[in-house]
């Protein structure tokens, strides 16, 4: 038996950890310059509302659940596609 699934397992934590760091830097540097640009004075918003519309956290939400249930789907294909090719030998 092979070490593939521990050696991919291994290169795919190390990968999501600099991803994980990456982002953190991000959001971080992100915050910093946000402050930097705050307006001294209140911005007048629009008074334009539109309860239909969803929210950013709502289709963010709605987006990952779909992503969620899509990889599911395709791993529960790929392990039925592996056993009809193994029953076929």
């Amino acid at each position: 038996m092979s070490n593939y699934v521990k050696l991919a397992a291994d290169a795919g934590d190390q990968y999501l950890a600099s991803i994980a760091e990456m982002q953190e830097n991000f959001l971080k540097a992100t915050t910093a310059l946000a402050a930097r640009f705050t307006p001294a004075t209140p911005v007048a918003t629009p008074a334009f509302v539109a309860p239909e519309l969803p929210t950013a956290e709502e289709v963010t939400e709605a987006t990952f659940a779909f992503a969620q249930k899509l990889l599911k789907q395709q791993k529960n294909f790929a392990e039925k596609l592996l056993a009809a090719g193994t029953a076929a030998k």
